[in-house]
């Protein structure tokens, strides 16, 4: 009673298992079954027999065996049944009570008992015989008290121990010395706080005066912890009336207040939690599926679906909408008695995700009862998670140049599905000042839009959204919309919907792109969920439009002249070939034209720049309209002041004249009235020409004859004497391979970020004992037609790889001609080069011609994507030049570009071809940089040209700026000067 149990020293009573103050079952009757008392423990439940003691079975005159797993209702005489249950529900130690027992001979025993609750969570009683004719008191207090698991004290009138069983003091001498003591003056021995004793002697005058039992709960320090108690007093008062006996009692109840906080806890984290919480009746019957109970999330939760309380019904009844409901019910069709569950599931009648978490709480008999069920509402995240999935495909689309359509549909997916009715699409706002539809909302939507000026789109949007915030129009119903323009309320009525909702799509600037739209044939339709579906597209969405425009302007770069709107090289090249492949299958003939202004440098020095871009713009108008009266086929610019056009050369006459006329009006500068002439070469298919290149090389001789003749127009003629003087070249040729007279030179390609050296490009060149040195664009035409270029570029690629394992960590890049590409064992010839050298293939890089890549696409593709598998990387040389685009680039296996010398060459120059220029190489550049092609800039020469490449993005730069080409061994030097240079704090 005083020290909790917890007092003296270990083994003086038995040790009970399990928490404290709360032993097994099976081990309290254990021990209560070792008593000498007449005792029998019964389940409170059932009241049937858990344990009997010897001393009982003798004073009944029965056997354990007859007695064991009977109710105890067998061991009463029926009149006393009433009785029995009143002891076996009462309170603790109540008054002695009478029961009749039955003997074994049937006779009835008249004893008097009373009923010892055992501690929770045991659900037991333990009934006592205290009287019979054969029992003692002295025995009762010697046989029962020293061996009940729980603390019992007995107190005298002045409240004096009279006697203490082990439960409660632990250590025998102890309990010897406290008999006499009262409380306070064994609370003073112990140094138990004095507080306590004066609590206990409060409580033992009330339970007196009160003539009634009294309990509290106390705390006392015991075993390093602080523990809980349950204590009481239960007064005996003899015939007299006054008191007799105080019998004191304790219990540990740790354990349970634990529990119920902890319970208190629970009920507080389950009522608080944001997430819906239910459990719901897995027992077959009427409640099956029902939910018992749902925490106040779920019922807010409930009403966001129309319902304003957890309704009776099975779960699957719930009046939730049809789509939900067979979502609900699928999902309980997968709930398993034994496992739990995790599942996410999509209510489609609420547009709302929930993840699910299904636990089952099981019986002791192992049957699921409930299942308890977690939801959590993950609607944004699955949102995000799909917008995600969207953006990426979408993405991996325009990334692989599918059209604009085809990555609206991936961004757009599902959209429609999850809102009926609706249709969405794109309104691009084009660069050529018109809308666009993108997206099928329906033909009459479409034909209202398309085409209408872009502007009325600006100005409804800056009356809207002054300040580029995104906000979305929602109009209910476009019959009834008054619009603040005359242009939108014009075509409202003609678009074919009603309810219309539109997001705003800004560029990177703030420009506006388009609009997301959203359309309904009926009006007054609810556009939330589908404006927020959409808004979360935005940014992917604009993103998709700024590279779609992106590539429409790359688009008129790569293939119209930015200056005067007509083709451009590219693109009559294109056009040549196709007309060209006509004229084989019909018959035709062809002439091809090139015309260069006279003195038109002298114009640009003495008016600027911009009377010039002035002049050639009016020069492309009059060649428009002699084109348009001949109905030429094509006229393209083909850079600074030079044009080409095509005709059909029956008519070569009658348009020649019609383009010197275009020359009888002065042009208008800005500056002044200008008269100009220019020269005019034609090369005609098939008389002199077999192909493109012949027609353009024929040309251009032409057009310099006419010019050093001072005519306006003159046609190729064949002349003996080229022949001639081919063969003369191509003979030094084939004696300079045999004499050794090629040699190499290396220049360096500086990388742009940190100024390194990371390569070099091996340069062929010739000097013959008698014609000197002869220029690579001299004899490499030669080489090729005379069949000597693969001969020629063996030795070349041997030479180069030899060298460059001379040099440490530098990239040796190497020209390959078409001619070379095209040998069946070109891809040979590179390994045996490599395995020759020693030179790792990593190191090596083979820089071919645009044109040498389109020569057999098919042949080419295989054989570069062959030696890339083996580690050696491909160069396009010369790019923009040839007749490729970054589209077909895209297609074959290449790692670098190289950006011509002729742009690099107006970088910085005050002109249209400076800003022509600037912005090929951006566009190549940036496209180049999305494929993961490095691109590399050749011809730089002065630091200006320098620092736009490196603000453009190049990777690498070589020119005269850094170095001509290098004999090996001056490269080597240079190589070691550089780095000591680059390498300098």
């Amino acid at each position: 009673m005083q020290d909790g149990g917890q007092s003296g020293q270990p083994g003086a009573a038995p040790t009970i298992d399990g928490p404290p103050g709360q032993p097994t079952l099976a081990r309290l009757t254990s021990i209560l079954g070792r008593s000498a008392a007449a005792l029998l423990v019964v389940g409170t439940d059932h009241g049937e027999i858990l344990g009997v003691t010897p001393a009982l079975l003798t004073l009944l005159g029965r056997s354990g065996a007859e007695v064991t797993a009977q109710r105890a209702a067998a061991l009463v005489a029926p009149a006393h049944h009433a009785q029995l249950s009143a002891l076996l529900g009462g309170p603790l130690l109540p008054a002695p009570a009478p029961l009749d027992l039955l003997r074994g001979d049937g006779h009835p025993l008249s004893v008097q008992v009373r009923a010892l609750p055992l501690p929770a969570p045991h659900r037991a009683t333990a009934v006592i015989v205290t009287s019979a004719p054969t029992l003692t008191r002295e025995s009762l207090h010697r046989e029962l008290l020293e061996h009940l698991p729980i603390d019992v004290a007995l107190f005298d009138p002045q409240g004096r121990y009279l006697y203490c069983n082990p439960a409660a003091i632990r250590d025998p001498g102890i309990r010897a010395a406290v008999v006499g003591l009262t409380n306070a003056e064994y609370g003073l021995w112990r140094a138990h706080p004095p507080e306590l004793a004066q609590r206990r002697a409060e409580h033992f005058a009330e339970a007196v005066a009160g003539r009634r039992a009294v309990q509290w709960q106390e705390t006392m320090r015991g075993g390093g912890e602080q523990r809980v108690y349950t204590r009481a007093y239960w007064p005996v008062f003899g015939a007299d009336g006054a008191l007799h006996l105080m019998i004191g009692h304790g219990l540990d109840v740790t354990t349970s207040v634990e529990q119920d906080q902890r319970m208190t806890l629970l009920e507080t984290m389950v009522a608080t939690s944001v997430d819906p919480l239910l459990l719901l009746d897995a027992r077959p019957g009427p409640t099956y599926l029902t939910v018992v109970y749902g925490n106040p999330a779920l019922r807010e939760l409930l009403r966001q679906q129309g319902l304003e309380d957890v309704p009776d019904s099975p779960l699957p009844e719930w009046p939730l909408g049809s789509g939900n409901r067979v979502t609900i019910t699928a999902m309980i069709g997968q709930l398993h008695p034994s496992e739990p569950r995790r599942e996410v599931l999509y209510l489609p009648d609420a547009h709302q995700w929930l993840e699910l978490h299904a636990s089952p709480i099981l019986a002791p008999d192992g049957q699921c009862t409930h299942w308890a069920v977690n939801l959590r509402d993950v609607t944004d995240a699955q949102r995000a998670t799909q917008v995600q999935t969207h953006v990426a495909a979408a993405n991996r689309l325009a990334l692989g140049g599918a059209p604009l359509q085809d990555s609206l549909d991936a961004l757009l997916g599902g959209i429609e599905t999850l809102n009926p009715g609706w249709k969405v699409a794109l309104v691009v706002a084009e660069p050529d000042g018109a809308l666009q539809v993108v997206g099928e909302i329906n033909r009459t939507f479409r034909q209202a839009v398309n085409g209408t000026a872009s502007q009325h789109l600006e100005d409804v949007w800056a009356q809207m959204d002054p300040d580029r915030t995104g906000l979305s129009m929602d109009i209910p119903d476009l019959l009834d919309f008054d619009s603040p323009l005359p242009a939108a309320r014009d075509v409202a009525p003609r678009m074919g919907v009603r309810t219309l909702t539109q997001l705003p799509l800004y560029g990177r600037d703030g420009q506006l792109l388009g609009v997301l739209v959203a359309a309904h044939s009926q009006a007054h339709q609810w556009a939330a969920p589908l404006t927020d579906a959409l808004r979360r597209r935005v940014p992917a969405a604009s993103m998709l439009v700024e590279q779609h425009l992106q590539q429409r302007r790359l688009s008129t770069l790569a293939f119209t002249d930015a200056l005067t709107g007509l083709m451009n090289r590219v693109t009559l090249g294109e056009r040549l070939d196709r007309l060209l492949g006509d004229a084989e299958q019909s018959g035709e003939r062809l002439a091809f034209g090139l015309m260069d202004l006279d003195r038109f440098k002298f114009l640009n020095d003495g008016y600027g720049h911009v009377a010039g871009d002035r002049l050639l713009r009016q020069l492309a108008g009059r060649l428009e309209q002699v084109c348009a009266a001949y109905a030429v086929p094509a006229l393209a610019r083909m850079g600074g002041d030079e044009f080409a056009v095509i005709v059909p050369a029956a008519r070569l006459p009658e348009v020649t004249a019609a383009l010197n006329a275009a020359f009888d009006q002065p042009f208008e500068t800005g500056s002044g009235a200008v008269l100009m002439q220019a020269s005019l070469g034609w090369s005609v298919y098939p008389d002199t020409a077999r192909d493109a290149s012949e027609l353009h090389q024929q040309a251009d001789a032409a057009m310099y004859s006419a010019k050093r003749r001072q005519l306006f127009s003159q046609v190729f003629e064949a002349s003996p004497r080229t022949g001639r003087q081919t063969l003369t070249l191509e003979t030094a040729l084939r004696e300079s391979l045999r004499d050794g007279d090629f040699h190499l030179v290396f220049q360096p390609q500086i990388g742009v970020r940190r100024g390194s050296l990371v390569g070099a490009e091996a340069l062929l060149r010739w000097t013959h004992p008698v014609l000197g040195a002869v220029p690579p664009d001299q004899f490499i035409p030669v080489a090729e037609m005379g069949g000597l270029m693969g001969q020629l570029g063996d030795w070349v690629l041997r030479v180069a790889c030899q060298e460059a394992t001379r040099w440490t960590g530098v990239c040796l890049s190497v020209n390959v001609s078409s001619v070379q590409l095209n040998a069946p064992d070109f891809a040979d010839q590179v390994r045996a080069a490599l395995a020759g050298s020693g030179l790792s293939a990593r190191r090596l890089v083979l820089e071919v011609t645009e044109t040498g890549l389109l020569d057999n696409p098919a042949r080419t593709r295989q054989t570069l994507q062959a030696l890339r598998d083996d580690g050696v990387r491909i160069s396009i040389d010369d790019f923009g030049t040839g007749y490729s685009s970054l589209v077909s680039v895209r297609t074959l296996p290449v790692d670098e570009l190289k950006i011509d010398r002729s742009f690099v060459n107006d970088l910085g120059q005050d002109s249209q071809e400076g800003r022509e220029s600037r912005a090929i190489i951006g566009a190549s550049v940036l496209m180049a940089h999305a494929m993961g092609i490095d691109v590399v800039a050749e011809g730089v020469e002065t630091p200006e040209q320098a620092a736009q490449l490196a603000e453009l993005g190049c990777d690498l730069m070589q020119g005269w700026l850094y170095a001509p080409g290098l004999s090996a061994e001056q490269f080597l030097d240079w190589q070691a000067r550089w780095r000591q240079k680059t390498a300098a704090p």
